[in-house]
């Protein structure tokens, strides 16, 4: 299979709803995607809700489901998430079965989060997915957390997460990655810094730098709280100070990725090795799911990406 990501600029990541909120939520995506349309590729995540949110009561609808759905109304290629460690073989392989049958070539393989849950023994480690995957011939990606460390000490700032990324790349062969929520470049300035002085500009993987505006104080804090996102407190008072939200927000974004841009060009990485990938915090707000699809609108006008 070749890659549907290898060449995209830009990403939509479409989440996928609560099913007691899929007719609200479907019916402000499909207004969304026939009114923005300057992307490359959407792609769906695989939320667990008792892992991420501790909620274990509330039924979402399936990645696979969701994205047969969003297949029906937009012709961009698709790329989809799996929680590997939330998984066996077995099952697994039926996921990948589906994903194959529904033309997907990439996924994004993620390992445990935060919140310590432990898993069955025979979850799959993203390793173990990758290969299993790749034996199938789809191209495997992976999540970066440029502010993730494992405890604090005088040492460059992204020192545990490039170790932990050279091993993801050794060990799971992973080719692509996006990153968590970014809302300054500090952080992923220094980890590109050290890949560009560890990694071989030809074996650099591609990296989507993952942005998602807030429309109001509810965003912003469950940004905060519940994803862990930082957000520098002179860019959180503006914000919260902001007559719209939504648009310091924007603003805010547009300038972290060209600042991103520009360091990466500076320091040698390719232009093609960086992307973006634009995501929603509320699939049933309807000025949430906007903003981000006009984030994604702006991005691709500033790609050139046509309509």
């Amino acid at each position: 299979m070749d890659s549907y990501l290898a060449d995209a600029r830009v990403i939509m990541e479409a989440t996928p709803p609560l099913i007691q909120h899929r007719d609200k939520a479907y019916a402000i995506l499909e207004h969304c995607l026939r009114a923005y349309t300057r992307f490359d590729a959407l792609s769906v995540p695989d939320i667990q809700d008792d892992g991420e949110f501790h909620r274990s009561s509330v039924e979402r609808v399936g990645n696979l489901d969701f994205a047969r759905w969003l297949q029906t109304q937009a012709s961009k290629p698709l790329s989809l998430y799996r929680v590997s460690v939330a998984t066996e073989a077995e099952p697994f392989a039926a996921w990948l079965d589906a994903a194959e049958a529904m033309g997907v070539r990439d996924v994004v393989l993620v390992g445990g989060d935060a919140s310590q849950k432990r898993y069955g023994e025979q979850a799959l480690d993203v390793a173990k997915a990758s290969e299993i995957a790749r034996g199938r011939g789809f191209h495997c990606g992976g999540i970066i957390i440029p502010t993730r460390r494992k405890e604090f000490v005088p040492r460059p700032a992204s020192y545990d997460e490039l170790a932990r990324l050279q091993l993801k790349i050794a060990e799971s062969k992973l080719s692509f990655y996006t990153t968590q929520l970014l809302y300054e470049g500090e952080w992923m300035s220094c980890l590109l810094l050290d890949m560009v002085r560890t990694i071989p500009l030809d074996q650099f993987p591609k990296i989507f730098l993952t942005f998602s505006p807030f429309v109001g104080e509810d965003d912003l804090n469950f940004a905060l709280r519940a994803l862990g996102v930082y957000v520098p407190r002179d860019v959180e008072r503006t914000l919260r100070g902001a007559r719209s939200m939504v648009d310091a927000s924007i603003a805010q974004l547009t300038l972290v990725w060209e600042r991103l841009s520009t360091f990466a060009g500076e320091i040698g990485i390719p232009a093609d090795r960086l992307g973006i990938n634009v995501e929603y915090l509320n699939s049933r707000n309807p000025r949430n799911v906007r903003a981000a699809f006009e984030l994604a609108e702006e991005f691709g006008r500033m790609m050139g990406i046509d309509g």
